[in-house]
């Protein structure tokens, strides 16, 4: 089982109905990329200097099937949503 974590920093001026946009439209895609075993989103409450707005968690059966995600025309539509009021992004990808 592959994890895979991405971690979002957002500009500024975001505002918070976007994000919750965001988070709604990353659920969404479970009903539409099989691959996806699990999908959590959270949005961070606290705000703080090293406070990340956003982490996904997500798990995959195989580094095929995250490759094959990443690829869907849904997910690369909502990376194209987010990717404008992105600051920073990170992520994890690990075996468990």
């Amino acid at each position: 089982m592959l994890q895979h974590y991405v971690f979002i920093k957002y500009q500024e001026d975001t505002s918070d109905e976007h994000i919750q946009a965001f988070k709604d439209k990353m659920l969404a895609l479970k009903n539409t990329i099989k691959e996806i075993r699990r999908i959590e989103v959270s949005i961070d409450e606290l705000h703080e200097e090293r406070s990340w707005d956003v982490v996904l968690n997500m798990q995959f059966d195989s580094l095929e099937d995250l490759r094959t995600y990443q690829r869907h025309p849904d997910h690369v539509a909502v990376v194209q949503f987010n990717g404008p009021k992105v600051a920073q992004a990170g992520a994890l990808d690990c075996h468990i």
